[in-house]
């Protein structure tokens, strides 16, 4: 029953890593969202902007990366356009210095909105010539394949010790 167990696991572990090697294959292919990127330099063509109010009440995320913490700060956010009040979320390094920061916003739709045009613009942009996804993919794929030889292989040598020892049981 253990060695059931362990080779539902195993197949689990195989299916997860094939899952981001795809999701990886996906991001890179898809690139940047084009619709995004027109968005943001319309914004930016448009200088249309409010001022944003942050929620008094945020969440607070620590994470340990090479033993050291690194807190992000999850605020919510209102403004209002043409008496309409238009909600978002923002994550940030750090607290927020000017408690009523500039928001940004596309004049068509002003639930599509932003801090910083030029930085959103800039990181959807790298999305259509970055090759980090590729390699992500890649690595995912070559260790699912390896699991999976790992894994015909370890079939095949319980199949052998059972017919060995069948053989064996035979023989007294």
């Amino acid at each position: 029953m253990k060695e059931f167990f362990e080779k539902i696991v195993q197949l689990g572990m195989i299916v997860l890593i094939f899952a981001c090697c795809k999701s990886c294959t996906s991001d890179y292919i898809k690139g940047g969202d084009n619709k995004a990127i027109s968005n943001y330099q319309k914004i930016i063509a448009d200088n249309t902007y409010s001022t944003a109010v942050y929620d008094p009440i945020y969440k607070v995320t620590t994470l340990k990366i090479a033993g050291l913490p690194v807190k992000t700060y999850d605020f919510k956010y209102h403004f209002t356009v043409e008496n309409e009040t238009y909600e978002g979320e923002v994550s940030l390094n750090k607290l927020p210095e000017n408690q009523l920061p500039k928001i940004y916003y596309l004049k068509e739709n002003p639930n599509f909105n932003t801090f910083d045009p030029k930085k959103a613009l800039s990181e959807e942009k790298e999305k259509n010539s970055s090759n980090g996804n590729l390699y992500w993919a890649i690595f995912w794929g070559v260790l699912g394949l390896i699991m999976v030889f790992g894994f015909i292989s370890n079939i095949k040598e319980s199949r052998n010790k059972k017919l060995g020892d069948q053989n064996l049981s035979a023989h007294s």
